[in-house]
C-alpha cells in the first residue's frame, strides 16, 4: 500500500484475510513502483517484517510456505545483511530477483529513460549474480 504507514501491518492483514486461500505466501518488499518499500529490505526492519508475517502465516495460513522478494538492485553487503536475517527467521525461500531501477548502458529503446522496473535480458546478469551471492551467503540452505 503506497500510502501505508504500517507496513507491518498490511503484510499481516493481508496473510490474515487471503493466507487460508494461499498455496504460498510471498512479501515483496522489491516493488521498484512502491515507494519506500525496498527500504524493508535493510537488516532491521526485514527482521521485523519477517518475523510479524511468519507469526501470522503460522497463524493463519500454517501450511503455506513463506517466501520473500528481493531486488536485484542490492550491494553485496545488503545481500549479507538479508541473507542472515533470512537464515536467523527460517522463512522457507527467496525469491530472486524482481525488476531493478537501474538501466544500463545498452538499453537501446526510446523508452530507456522511463521510471519503474526494468527486467528481461537487460537485467539477465544482474540477476544470475544475485541468486549465485544469495545462494552462497546462505550456504545453500534456503530455497
Amino acid at each position: 500500500n503506497k500510502t501505508s504507514d504500517d507496513e507491518v501491518g498490511d503484510y499481516t492483514a493481508g496473510i490474515r484475510e487471503l493466507g487460508p486461500y494461499a498455496d504460498y505466501l510471498v512479501i515483496n518488499v522489491s516493488s521498484p513502483n512502491t515507494p519506500g518499500l525496498r527500504s524493508l529490505q535493510q537488516r532491521e526492519p526485514l527482521r521485523h517484517l519477517l518475523a510479524s508475517t511468519l507469526k501470522a502465516r503460522d497463524e493463519y495460513a500454517p501450511n503455506a510456505p513463506l517466501f520473500v522478494k528481493l531486488a536485484p538492485d542490492l550491494s553485496l553487503e545488503e545481500m549479507a545483511d538479508v541473507a542472515e536475517v533470512v537464515l536467523e527467521t527460517g522463512i522457507d525461500g527467496m525469491i530472486v530477483s524482481n525488476t531493478t531501477n537501474a538501466r544500463p548502458e545498452s538499453l537501446l529503446s526510446t523508452h530507456k529513460g522511463e521510471t519503474g522496473g526494468l527486467s528481461g535480458a537487460p537485467i539477465k546478469n544482474r540477476s544470475t549474480e544475485c541468486i549465485r551471492a544469495m545462494y552462497d551467503l546462505t550456504k545453500g540452505t534456503v530455497p
